[in-house]
């Protein structure tokens, strides 16, 4: 009799480690300091708001209340929670001497480093939707249950994506990840993503504004000289976008992280 072989196993055992590493990875975050941290980004934007609104002496137009709120929240909030909890994934095994133990069982280094990566998007993420409603009760955005649906979705967007980019520094770089994501978001998101050239359909910043100007409406209201910043293509191709972006960038440090080896004592 030939054996049964469950093709889907392999699959699944990965799965169920790299979650196992996401419980865990959130448990470490469940500090005083983290949370403290925490509430200070989601008190952020309203604060930031708040000042603005009195600065001004009256409420900002809805429209530039929403694109003030994308700048702090799905840009700025996301940026900072991601550089925080996915640089040090690797850096922190190594300096806890844990290490060997990750790269010595089955699936070891995949699991630690997609479920460092789940963390993030998960810690990061409901930091920035708290920071949304409690924005949107403070501003007038005109449609706020639009607006934060809208937020909500891109929230998701800028996390996968920024936590996958974010990934390549922490495996190749661990210990300095912190400086060379820095780097990486200013160069190849804030720079790169404002160049109207074909560098950057491969910036997550491109498709995250493209996504907020086609499901707001709008189209009509950008003005001519800020149409090259945006993508005119429909929603389902950004979507796609960053989807092969987070894989391709996923895929990419796993492989490095299976080949990388770190001697003990050794500078990275």
């Amino acid at each position: 009799m030939t054996a049964h072989v469950d093709a889907g196993a392999p699959v699944r055992r990965l799965l169920a480690a790299s979650w196992a590493v996401t419980g865990f990875q959130l448990g470490r975050l469940l500090t005083w300091p983290r949370l403290a941290m925490a509430a200070v980004g989601a008190v952020f934007p309203a604060a930031v708001m708040l000042a603005v609104r009195r600065a001004a002496h009256g409420p900002l137009p809805p429209d530039l209340a929403v694109v003030t709120l994308y700048a702090l929240i799905p840009e700025a909030i996301c940026m900072l929670g991601l550089l925080v909890t996915m640089c040090p994934a690797v850096a922190d095994e190594l300096e806890r001497g844990t290490w060997p133990h990750v790269a010595t069982r089955p699936r070891g280094r995949r699991a630690l480093l997609l479920g460092s990566w789940l963390a993030a998007v998960i810690w990061t993420g409901t930091v920035a939707i708290v920071a949304t409603l409690l924005a949107l009760t403070v501003v007038d955005v005109g449609r706020p249950v639009v607006v934060g649906c809208v937020f909500v979705a891109l929230t998701a967007l800028s996390c996968a994506g920024r936590g996958a980019l974010f990934a390549l520094p922490a495996v190749i770089l661990p210990k300095r990840a912190l400086v060379a994501s820095v780097g990486l978001a200013l160069v190849g998101e804030c720079l790169a993503g404002t160049i109207p050239a074909v560098v950057n359909q491969g910036t997550v910043s491109l498709r995250l504004r493209s996504l907020l100007v086609h499901w707001l409406g709008w189209r009509d209201k950008v003005p001519a000289e800020m149409q090259l910043f945006i993508d005119p293509q429909p929603p389902a191709v950004h979507l796609a976008a960053v989807a092969i972006l987070v894989t391709v960038l996923l895929t990419a440090a796993v492989v490095i992280l299976e080949r990388r080896q770190f001697p003990p004592g050794d500078e990275l």
